[in-house]
């Protein structure tokens, strides 16, 4: 029992000896760390390791940044920053409203921790900007948008709104002093120092944060033909979790007047905070062969300083491929592919396979175009009865590339990159959208007849990769047109069926005229009808008419003769002498008692 006891007491003097002896350790290793941190400067994954206290450093992209800082969750925080894709076409204005989107598949969100921009004004004098973060999670204007770019159910653009709609997460002025090179090899990058920019979330799951640029800085005007909202492309550390950035507007002053508002891309860098990569703990696989300490063990020692991050160096790529557009038309004598065109397609493939989700595991891509060539067939007869003789090609008109494209691979398992099925499906993915793509970016009549391209490639291996880059590399694929399928021989039963349909249309066609014949042979009858049966009618309309008009006459004659015997009569009456009595002469009579016929006699003198 004396000794048990005798243990004890020798092992809680041990356990008090550790305790005093891990406080000084933590007390130097955190006074170790606030001293690193304020002074260290040191490159990690191609990238740069920055203090929040430091507001200069060059940069040369693409670059992962990394700031570390004390925490009481995580022991240290990076940052990674991703670059605008640099592109002709700058132009300077005094603001620019845009949206960030972090990726579908990101539970966490992403967090914004400083933003770099161009300002060529300041090299010459002092420039002040804002930085102002929409409040609310969303875009700053509906997409949906009528004819004078109003935010058909919302729109927090404006001055009038940006004092209730809007945060203002960084501000100062900006002096010569404070501009760095950037990419262009101009002396007028300016990145916002982190303890003047107050961090902004982004919401996970594909949310949306809209931020408002206020100063005198160079974006870019539109190229490919992309819209508000849509994805600008950026180039850096590629990383899974890193947020997408939209194409905004130039602010115009963030003027209330939405048609003022011009579509444009954001030009600089933006910076977003990460977790920091550790090395994994070596495992030891054989058993320990040490015996057991009568004594416990020290605990292991904590450190507030971040592990250096160990990345596997990356190794070239590259993949040769054969590119042929079938043609629509084309010019017999053209035979040699015009230098534009060709540099469109160079640039379209760079594009697309930088952009494209099936090349995520490689990097800084280039393309270069060895051969192209344009086969132009003509159309003739192809012989063929089937076909009726028609003016059809017997071969494809089509333009062929022959292009190599190089890149940057990081192995995590130790695997050789594989580029060259990438290059298919990159390309394979939307064939119509990089044939639209490509008429954009050049608008030669030749390619206006291009249609959706076919893509043949295969992997280089390193030898020929030195050959590419000593000059001596030899094409071994191409894409020719693939000639028109050959007419199957003519089937004896195939030619009697096409007569019995030729018979049996012929019969219907004389049917069917026929039937046509006689319904126009009754309208002709039906007319001929209704013409006679009106003139019958006019007809007795007519002869009405002059019976009428000869009744009418002969009434009117009738009258007049009555009218003329009766005056007759009166006059004849005034002609006898006055009679007083007695019995008349006998030569003077009542022109009552007058013969009738002698009356008709004196009438018939009148006339």
């Amino acid at each position: 029992m004396s000794t048990i006891h005798h243990n004890i007491c020798h092992l809680r003097r041990r356990r008090s000896q550790l305790d005093r002896r891990r406080g000084r350790q933590f007390f130097v290793t955190f006074m170790t760390a606030i001293i690193l941190c304020v002074s260290s400067s040191r490159d990690v994954q191609r990238g740069d390791m920055h203090n929040r206290k430091y507001t200069k450093y060059t940069s040369q992209e693409p670059r992962q940044l990394q700031d570390y800082v004390l925490d009481p969750g995580p022991l240290s925080t990076c940052n990674f920053a991703m670059n605008t894709l640099q592109v002709d076409g700058f132009s300077q204005g005094d603001g620019i409203v845009f949206a960030m989107k972090s990726k579908e598949t990101d539970d966490n969100g992403v967090k914004i921790t400083s933003l770099g921009f161009h300002v060529p004004a300041a090299t010459t004098q002092n420039v002040d900007f804002q930085v102002y973060a929409l409040k609310k999670e969303g875009y700053y204007a509906d997409p949906n948008r009528d004819t004078l770019n109003q935010g058909v159910a919302y729109d927090y653009r404006g001055n009038a709104q940006i004092d209730e709609w809007w945060e203002r997460i960084s501000s100062g002025t900006i002096r010569k002093s404070d501009l760095i090179a950037s990419e262009t090899n101009a002396l007028d990058f300016y990145n916002i120092p982190f303890d003047m920019f107050n961090a902004t979330d982004i919401p996970p799951n594909g949310g949306v944060r809209s931020f408002y640029i206020s100063t005198a800085l160079l974006y870019a005007n539109l190229i490919l033909g992309n819209g508000v909202n849509d994805e600008q492309l950026l180039v850096g550390y590629n990383d899974p979790a890193a947020p997408d950035l939209l194409v905004g507007e130039g602010a115009s002053g963030f003027s209330d007047t939405k048609f003022m508002y011009k579509t444009r891309e954001f030009v600089g860098k933006i910076i977003y905070e990460t977790e920091c990569a550790t090395e994994v703990p070596s495992v030891s696989i054989s058993p320990s062969t040490s015996k057991p300490t009568s004594t416990p063990t020290l605990l292991p020692t904590t450190s507030h300083l971040p592990t250096e991050t160990s990345m596997p160096p990356t190794q070239p790529a590259g993949a040769e491929a054969a590119i042929l557009f079938p043609l629509l038309k084309c010019d017999p004598n053209q035979a040699t592919v015009p230098q534009e065109v060709q540099a469109a397609v160079s640039d379209q493939v760079t594009y697309t396979m930088t952009e494209g989700k099936e090349s995520g595991d490689f990097s800084n891509f280039e393309s270069a175009v060895l051969e192209a060539k344009v086969i132009c067939v003509q159309r003739r007869l192809t012989g063929d009865s089937s076909q009726h003789n028609r003016l059809l090609p017997t071969q494809s008109s089509a333009m062929q590339f022959s292009v190599v494209i190089t890149g940057e691979y990081r192995s995590l398992d130790g695997e050789p990159p594989d580029l060259g099925p990438v290059v298919e499906d990159s390309i394979n993915a939307d064939a119509a959208k990089f044939t639209k793509e490509l008429k954009a970016r050049s608008a030669n009549p030749l390619l206006e007849q291009a249609m959706e391209p076919q893509v043949k490639a295969r992997t280089l291996d390193n030898d020929e990769l030195e050959k590419f880059k000593n000059d001596a590399f030899e094409v071994t694929i191409r894409a020719f047109p693939s000639p028109s399928p050959t007419a199957p021989p003519q089937d004896k039963m195939k030619t009697a069926l096409l007569i019995v349909i030729l018979i049996v249309s012929g019969v219907m066609v004389v049917l069917a005229s026929f039937l046509l014949f006689r319904h126009a042979e009754r309208r002709a009858v039906e007319n001929r009808r209704k013409k006679m049966e009106m003139k019958h009618i006019s007809d007795q309309r007519v002869s009405a008419l002059k019976e009428d008009t000869l009744k009418q006459e002969w009434e009117k004659e009738n009258k007049m003769r009555m009218a003329s015997n009766s005056w007759q009569k009166m006059k004849n009456e005034s002609d006898y002498p006055p009679y007083y009595g007695g019995a008349p002469p006998q030569n003077q009579q009542h022109p009552h008692a007058r013969d009738h016929h002698q009356d008709s006699y004196e009438e018939d003198q009148l006339y």
